[in-house]
């Protein structure tokens, strides 16, 4: 009779090559379960409506929106953009604009996304800064805001023609380049949807009566503007960090406004920048010496702020063709040897120009 040895019990951990494929199996189980629950839940937290947003613009007179179909797809995309909470929150602009687009503009049959968005951001626009949508913009105001003129380009939320006909509105091939709305006597603010015109160059809405915070999303998604033209409003906070990302910024025009807080250095971000004006505006600190490594940089007028200090050498040696600060008098609160013009504010508000002594506007 044979004897059979029996063989030792193996540990599955004995080996520690075995160990280690273990452990990474189960860190890739892991990091696969939850990448999928990422997903599912950015599917359904971005693009999924709820029965309540299906429900959306019944209290404007309009019915329920299925779960298929244009309309649907259209919802899918604006609750991306704009988020459920806005888009339910009732007489919001995004509300409004939504309702807009989804039964009053051709029924739901734009579902192109990019097209979409720009007619909705343009939408949304409209009804953000019109007192609750019950006057239009004034367009006498408007320089060149003729009768033929008017005729020619169309009036806003005209569902016959392109937003690309409509007033102020400049287009390349169908895209939104630039809004020149200036003295149209706009109110209220400028929603985040601006955000989705990503090919913008030029907004301009100087002359008007806009409030509030210039919007950071907006800020940080428009990196090819050239020039942002906010002047002679409403516009209150700090200019926040979000700017670095308009990239392409050559003019920076706000003054007339409320804007408070310092000067950010962010603004050194951007390399292209020829103009800075912030005159008339609630700023604080002193001028940041940054500055001075933005080499295109031709015109810097910082006055009637509550700015202290000495203007850096730095900036000085740049020798701008403009540079403007609280410079004048012998108790200055800007000290400034190399200003174009120097000024004071109340209660003798005025300016002179530093090489001829004559008093400038």
């Amino acid at each position: 009779m044979s004897l059979r040895l029996q063989q030792p019990q193996r540990n599955v951990f004995h080996s520690p090559m075995r160990l280690i494929l273990l452990v990474i199996a189960i860190f890739s189980l892991v990091a696969s379960t939850a990448a999928a629950a990422k997903k599912t839940k950015a599917y359904t937290d971005d693009s999924t409506p709820t029965e309540r947003l299906l429900r959306l613009c019944v209290t404007s007179g309009s019915g329920v929106i299925p779960r298929s179909g244009r309309r649907y797809k259209q919802l899918q995309l604006l609750k991306a953009a704009s988020g459920e909470a806005s888009l339910l929150l009732s007489n919001s602009p995004q509300n409004q604009a939504a309702c807009w687009i989804l039964f009053r503009d051709g029924g739901g049959k734009r579902t192109n996304k990019r097209k979409l968005l720009q007619r909705y951001a343009l939408a949304t626009l409209h009804y953000a800064t019109t007192k609750s949508d019950t006057k239009p913009w004034d367009w006498n105001m408007a320089n060149d805001a003729s009768e033929q003129v008017r005729a020619r380009r169309g009036d806003w939320m005209s569902t016959k023609l392109h937003e690309c006909q409509w007033y102020g509105v400049q287009c390349s091939r169908r895209t939104v380049v630039g809004l020149s709305l200036g003295f149209l006597s706009l109110d209220g603010l400028l929603p985040r949807e601006l955000s989705l015109l990503t090919e913008l160059k030029e907004l301009d809405v100087h002359g008007c009566d806009l409030q509030g915070v210039v919007p950071h999303k907006m800020m940080a998604s428009l990196g090819k503007l050239e020039y942002l033209r906010l002047h002679m409003n409403g516009f209150f906070g700090a200019i926040h960090r979000e700017i670095a990302g308009m990239s392409s910024l050559k003019q920076l025009v706000l003054f007339g406004n409320y804007i408070a807080g310092t000067i950010p250095t962010e603004l050194t971000q951007l390399s292209k920048l020829e103009v800075i004006d912030l005159y008339a505006n609630q700023l604080s600190g002193t001028i940041p010496s940054q500055l001075a490594t933005l080499k295109k940089l031709k015109s810097l007028d910082v006055h009637d702020n509550n700015l202290v200090g000495t203007m850096p050498k730095e900036i000085c040696a740049l020798k701008l063709d403009e540079l403007v600060a609280d410079c004048l008098g012998p108790n200055p609160e800007v000290r400034c040897d190399c200003c174009t013009r120097c000024c004071k504010g109340l209660p003798e508000m005025k300016c002179v120009d530093v090489a001829t002594g004559v008093v400038v506007k």
